[in-house]
């Protein structure tokens, strides 16, 4: 396993290290601070995610209308009655 360029054994020794120097109390303490600041990295990263998912869905397609071939008809003009000529 190798976590930026350190094995265990490096990892192992500055655990061991930040223990002797914190204490025992510091030292669960300062785990449970890492710990919730991992869990809150974890959980903004899982929000972005879907953020993003979010903004590349395309926008549902409208409905499309079919044109008919012809041509359109005035009903005003065409209705009996109507016409100027009277």
């Amino acid at each position: 396993m190798n976590i930026m360029g350190m094995g265990i054994v490096e990892l192992a020794v500055i655990f061991l290290v930040s223990f002797l120097v914190l204490g025992p109390s510091k030292s669960i303490d300062m785990a449970k601070t890492l710990g919730k600041v991992i869990r809150d990295l974890k959980s903004a990263m899982a929000d972005m995610t879907s953020a993003i998912d979010l903004d590349q869905t395309p926008p549902p397609a409208a409905p499309q209308t079919k044109e008919l071939p012809g041509t359109p008809v005035n009903l005003e003009e065409n209705t009996p009655g109507n016409s100027e000529d009277e």
